[in-house]
């Protein structure tokens, strides 16, 4: 399957939200409320985006990945943005119709690479929803331990579950990608 990948700009930020959308619908459905996902998420998600490319972020690297120019996937990083856990792999979403291509572990590996580049602190961490056990799956297997549990406040008023994961060193990551 020919993937392309190239780093995110504005004009991007719609099919973006579309499929961060999409990817909350379909993951999210038992967490959060339907009315909110389908009626609130899909503005909210794409504010959300037009607000990210909107100013210039240094420390902000969106990765999408696209076959046949329609967008399949992204992730958005965030270089050293907590002193204590390190840089921030804030969104990884690949389109349903997509999984077991490996185009997450591309769009992290290249990740991976800007932050070696762009960030000081070693490690990297996320946050994920505890019923979101696919995704818990696949960050263990490519090495990161979860360090933390609370719970997240979402904007339609669930309460849900989150854990949050952590590679305490960018390399580690980097070294688990090619062994997976």
């Amino acid at each position: 399957m020919d993937i392309n990948y190239r780093v995110a700009n504005q004009s991007d930020a719609s099919a973006i939200a579309s499929l961060h959308t999409k990817s909350w619908q379909n993951t999210y459905h038992t967490m959060l409320k339907a009315e909110y996902l389908s009626q609130v998420a899909p503005n909210e998600r794409l504010t959300l985006w037009q607000s990210r490319f909107a100013t210039e972020n240094s420390k902000q690297h969106v990765i999408i990945a696209s076959h046949q120019s329609k967008l399949v996937g992204f992730i958005c990083v965030y270089a050293d943005h907590n002193a204590e856990l390190g840089s921030l792999l804030d969104n990884l979403h690949v389109d349903g119709h997509y999984h077991g291509n490996g185009i997450a572990k591309q769009l992290m590996s290249m990740a991976t690479q800007w932050l070696q580049a762009n960030a000081k602190h070693p490690s990297i961490y996320l946050e994920v929803l505890s019923g979101n056990h696919h995704a818990i799956k696949v960050y263990e297997r490519l090495g990161a331990k979860r360090v933390k549990a609370g719970v997240w406040h979402a904007p339609c008023g669930s309460v849900v579950d989150e854990f949050v994961y952590q590679w305490s060193d960018k390399t580690q990551l980097s070294e688990y990608q090619h062994s997976v």
